[in-house]
């Protein structure tokens, strides 16, 4: 890598009033404070404890500027200024001298500059995004409530911090994207341009890239793994062109986690004694089958169910992921069996890092173009800036397996439809024209979507092509509507307000009585722009409809149990659609819950809390999630149907069970079988099959008083339990009791801490709050006489402390410590 001049600079910004300075000779008088380069504005001030979310600001409105000096170091010559990515309007000087102006915070910019002087000023200045909206421009076609300024259609910018009614963070503004300073002598791969397909068992590689500071007369080399081959090199103008191939026979396939492995290669070009890193690849085939009006991804010629949530930056206001932060967090998404993440187009475009670990962990991506729900501009300058944007990014991507789909867009051919606007009027030359060219172009032979929804007679159905099913959550439908609608493909979906754990909402609000109706609660509460509801109220309507209780009376008599039942509702819906959509007999082919994590504090939309700590959902749809994984559908009158699912590449053969209880105790029947499960499929089997007869499992007859009230199920592989759930087919409200006979006793085993849970009667939605370790799993039901054991993850503390409650008892079951041995 070449060496950074910047790398160890001090930055400083400040703001002056827009439009007060035109530059470097007007900021006398600015207040500068640190800043962190890449970064924002919003992320200096936080750091400098000058603002907080708690406190609203419009960066918008400001000129900021962001300056450094380069360093009293030897140049020796000629330098790139490189720039990934400044947002939005800008302009860059150096030593007084203007470089260079933008205006799409998508896009990197390059400068040769002849001689850098030493203690020169690098300085960026980012013009008041406000006053360019306030200009007049022509009217769209059509408005969006969900942003107030409809003029941020004619800018290349993120809608993050420009959507008040659910991020309610602040506009990111500055070099958000590193800043370097290079010495045009030193070797440097300056542009590339890859191909990586599979030809039958082969493995193709080609390679085009453009080289500086090498000569031009050396051989070449490009190696792929332990595979070389000769490369053609010739020069042009100041640089060097190095292109050729490499064939590698019987290459091993990249797969996602959950079907496979995400085998990869390291890439790389050798010319005159410098070996120049390209990245490292992976060989799959990725492709999208439409049959019937559905969309199921195959990968390598394998239908996969995607199961996964739409990606959040784990730094919401600098834009800047610490690597263990993202490391964690996408560890968190392959621990949940997730295999595919949406990046949206109301986000940002993620930098190598985010792709370098979705490629090594085999987590498939869904790339959105950051364009979402305004009506995007036909004018031709924009246009050709939208296809240089995107062509700038997909190029990055050429070679990354993890990449699954490139989409248009987020709700742009729905916001037209949804007006009532014909069919022909819902299409545009950005999305249906310009964007496809260029996937086809850099990622040949990738799938590519004009908009999220899309298909069917209108784009948003959900019975055809892709769809945002929010009608189980958002539309308040009840949960066998995640049937009734005959999801096919929902790249956004089950929106809930959840609570984080108790020892979130303890450190951050105080307590369950402090949250509620507090300011700083609700304002990470999510909320569609122009609804007199919020994502609160969705979930009472659930905890009234499926406990019969009401919500708010609960909240003034017992908030910490209000929030324990919201937690519950929602972790049980979650896993309910899923498994509904993941059973072999169903027509869905994949879900992406809308959000992996919440972008404030409060009870957002995450899976994850805004400190990236799993929510109760997230532990329900961990267990729906796992490759080999046992899943349930209530058919009534049909009974109970158990599904066991293997997704991996190796065929199953095990055991499935099923008990019932009844009166929360008593153990009235077991039924067994052996099953064989071939790779990459599912087989279905009904309870009472397993029991020998008729049981009315399901309570769908009722020709008397209900025999059982809990149905257990198990699937057993090698003898290891690999999968269990619990069916209550008399409803969720049970009367919360005394004495479960609830314990929980953590211990070492092989060098790690456990948690083994057992009871007497039956526990509904065991939730664990270990302080300082996180469990890998909370949040279950435990059948009567059962047992699980959990492993804890250490966070902080040595030894485990803390309890287990169950919503069906009164009080908490602590957790006791058996003396580590020796």
């Amino acid at each position: 890598m070449a060496t950074d001049l910047l790398a160890a600079t001090s930055w400083t910004c400040g703001a002056t009033p827009a439009g007060s300075a035109a530059g470097p000779g007007d900021l006398a008088a600015v207040d500068w404070i640190p800043a962190s380069v890449p970064g924002t504005a919003a992320g200096a001030l936080r750091t400098a404890g000058r603002w907080s979310l708690d406190h609203g600001r419009d960066f918008d409105a400001d000129d900021w500027w962001f300056r450094c000096a380069v360093p009293d170091v030897m140049v020796g010559g000629p330098c790139r200024l490189e720039l990934d990515g400044i947002a939005t309007i800008f302009d860059v000087w150096l030593g007084g001298e203007h470089l260079l102006s933008g205006r799409n915070m998508f896009r990197g910019s390059t400068v040769t500059i002849p001689s850098p002087a030493p203690g020169a000023e690098l300085l960026i200045g980012c013009r008041s995004l406000a006053t360019a909206l306030s200009e007049r421009r022509p009217r769209p076609r059509w408005k969006t409530r969900l942003i107030k300024n409809q003029n941020l259609r004619w800018f290349r910018t993120t809608l993050l911090g420009r959507i008040g009614t659910w991020d309610g963070t602040a506009a990111p503004v500055g070099p958000w994207r590193p800043v370097r300073l290079v010495p045009v002598s030193e070797p440097c791969v300056v542009d590339r341009d890859l191909v990586v397909r599979c030809d039958g068992d082969t493995g193709v590689v080609e390679v085009a890239a453009r080289v500086v500071g090498v000569d031009p007369d050396a051989p070449a080399r490009i190696l792929v793994g332990r595979h070389a081959d000769a490369a053609r090199v010739r020069r042009d103008r100041e640089s060097v062109v190095v292109e050729g191939s490499v064939r590698i026979p019987e290459a091993r396939r990249w797969w996602p986690h959950t079907h496979g492995g995400p085998a990869r290669y390291q890439l790389s070009l050798e010319i005159g004694g410098h070996e120049l890193d390209l990245g490292r690849i992976g060989f799959r085939t990725v492709e999208v089958d439409r049959t019937g009006g559905g969309f199921q991804f195959v990968v390598n010629g394998v239908p996969v169910f995607c199961r996964g949530a739409c990606w959040v930056p784990p730094d919401i206001v600098s834009l800047v992921a610490d690597p263990a932060e993202l490391r964690a967090m996408l560890e968190l998404v392959r621990e949940a069996g997730m295999n595919m993440l949406r990046i949206t187009g109301t986000m940002t475009y993620e930098d190598d890092a985010f792709w370098d670990l979705c490629d090594e962990l085999g987590i498939l991506v869904w790339q959105d173009a950051m364009f979402a729900r305004l009506d995007p501009p036909d004018d031709q300058s924009f246009l050709d800036e939208a296809d240089a944007e995107l062509t700038e990014v997909l190029r990055g991507l050429q070679g990354r397996p993890a990449i699954a789909v490139v989409c248009g867009g987020s709700e742009v051919q729905q916001q037209a439809s949804m007006l009532g606007f014909e069919a022909e009027r819902w299409r545009m030359p950005l999305v249906d024209d310009v964007l496809a060219r260029v996937v086809e172009k850099q990622l040949p032979g990738l799938p590519y979507l004009p908009s999220s929804p899309t298909g069917g007679d209108l784009p948003f159905r959900s019975d055809a092509g892709v769809s945002h099913y929010f009608g189980v959550g958002a539309y308040v439908r009840p949960p066998d509507d995640a049937r009734r609608a005959g999801v096919r493909f929902t790249s956004e979906c089950l929106a809930f307000s959840v609570p984080p754990e108790r020892a979130t909402v303890d450190a951050l609000f105080g307590g369950a009585e402090a949250a509620g109706h507090r300011e700083d609660w609700k304002r990470g509460v999510p909320r569609d722009g122009g609804a007199s509801w919020d994502f609160e109220d969705v979930r009472d309507f659930y905890v009234e409809g499926l406990f019969g209780v009401d919500p708010r009376r609960m909240r003034y008599e017992d908030p910490e149990r209000a929030l324990d039942v919201g937690r519950a509702v929602v972790a049980g819906l979650m896993a309910g659609a899923l498994s509904e959509w993941r059973r072999p007999e169903s027509p869905c082919a994949g879900a992406l819950v809308y959000f992996l994590r919440d972008p404030l504090p409060g009870a957002g939309w995450g899976l994850l809390d805004a400190f990236g700590r799993p929510k109760a959902p997230w532990y329900a749809l961990r267990r729906a999630q796992q490759p080999i994984a046992l899943l349930s559908s209530d058919e009534g009158l049909n009974g109970l149907i158990l599904h066991a699912v293997n997704d991996t590449a190796e065929a199953i053969d095990a055991l499935i069970t099923v008990d019932l209880f009844t009166r929360g105790e008593i153990h009235l029947e077991h039924g067994e079988a052996q099953i064989h499960v071939p790779a990459h499929s599912g087989h279905a089997v009904s309870a009472e099959a397993l029991l020998g007869g008729f049981r009315d499992v399901t309570y769908a007859y009722r020709f008397g008083p209900p025999a059982h009230d809990v149905v257990a199920a198990a699937l057993v592989v090698d003898d290891h339990l690999a999968s269990e759930l619990v069916h209550l087919p008399l409803g969720l409200a049970r009367p919360i009791e005394g004495d479960l006979g609830l314990r929980a006793v953590a211990r070492v085993v092989e060098s790690e801490w456990v948690l083994d849970i057992d009871t007497r009667r039956f526990a509904q939605w065991v939730s664990l709050e270990v302080d300082g370790f996180r469990p890998d799993d909370s949040w279950f039901h435990l059948a009567p006489g059962a047992t699980r054991r959990v492993l804890l993850h250490p966070a902080g503390a040595e030894r485990p402390h803390g309890d287990v409650r169950a919503l069906n008892a009164l009080t908490p079951a602590p957790i006791t410590v058996e003396p580590e041995p020796g």
